[in-house]
């Protein structure tokens, strides 16, 4: 059997739709159809009934369930007494980060780790969904991700929320530590592509606002950058992403108020990750956040609960 129709059959059923299981896998609806339909045909019988309000399994789902459930639990205690196995004391481990928090965690992190005092490190920038999506699928062993959407909570751990600002050029952005983000919607922005979780909170608090955005698409942050300090746009983005732009009078940040845009951080880690490597990265990573916070200098603050 393929591993991946048997996870993407439970994940339609357990969501009760393809469009909310496709949500929570990071997929397209349509790769998800097409994986399910070709495990129905492989056995030759239906396993999920469509209707208008989702799905439902049929008499040969719900045994199939079963059996899916208790093979997918082997499979994690395989992988998690083999990753015990192989893990040296500190063990390795592969990271996902987005920008923002790479910028200001990673540098900590890396130079922990050549210390000897936390794992071995891999690193791999990307942005939210991406990385989600590959801790997911057990392509990375953890990632610090924005509002996760579609990760079990007891492999997500919240590290700080943080306000999102306007960040462009002084001139553009105007004088004040706030800004309304009626007066934000007016102004030419770059932001990340549509189905990233940071575009798509924006979106949905102009629609609520009944605003029409004047953007430009970029998620290279080398991109943005040059959009930003020489072609007049802004960004509506965590404080940190440009904070050295800023600090050198560059660029101009303002929090968006009316309504307050924000995020949290959140440490992900794949199922089957050895405790032994999930501790050593949270006791790297947790004195580097509570620095931060403590300075303020990033406006990060404890997680929102």
């Amino acid at each position: 059997m393929d591993f991946r129709q048997l996870r993407y059959f439970l994940a339609v059923l357990d969501a009760g739709s393809f469009t909310a299981a496709a949500r929570r896998l990071h997929v397209s609806q349509p790769a998800l159809g097409y994986q399910v339909k070709q495990l129905e045909a492989r056995h030759g019988v239906p396993l999920l009934e469509r209707h208008s309000r989702g799905v439902t399994a049929t008499p040969a789902g719900l045994l199939l369930a079963g059996h899916v459930r208790r093979i997918l639990t082997e499979v994690e205690a395989a992988e998690a007494a083999l990753s015990g196995l192989m893990a040296s004391p500190a063990g390795s481990l592969s990271l996902g980060v987005t920008p923002t928090p790479g910028r200001a965690l990673a540098p900590g992190l890396v130079a922990m780790s050549a210390a000897g005092q936390g794992p071995r490190l891999t690193l791999r920038e990307g942005l939210s969904d991406e990385l989600a999506r590959l801790v997911i699928e057990g392509v990375l062993d953890a990632a610090l991700c924005y509002d996760p959407e579609s990760v079990d909570t007891s492999r997500a751990m919240p590290l700080y929320t943080e306000d999102l600002f306007l960040v462009g050029p002084p001139g553009v952005v105007g004088a004040g530590a706030q800004i309304a983000f009626a007066d934000v919607a007016a102004l030419p922005l770059v932001l990340d592509g549509r189905f990233q979780a940071g575009r798509r909170v924006i979106e949905a608090t102009a629609r609520a606002a009944a605003l029409t955005l004047d953007l430009i698409e970029a998620e290279a942050v080398t991109v943005k950058r040059e959009l930003l300090v020489r072609h007049g746009r802004c960004s509506i983005v965590p404080l940190g992403l440009f904070y050295e732009e800023i600090r050198s009078g560059q660029l101009a940040a303002r929090r968006v108020i009316a309504p307050e845009i924000a995020r949290t951080l959140v440490l992900v880690t794949r199922r089957g990750l050895d405790a032994r490597r999930r501790r050593a990265l949270e006791t790297a990573l947790l004195p580097l956040v509570a620095g931060h916070i403590a300075a303020g200098e990033l406006a990060w603050r404890q997680p929102m609960p």
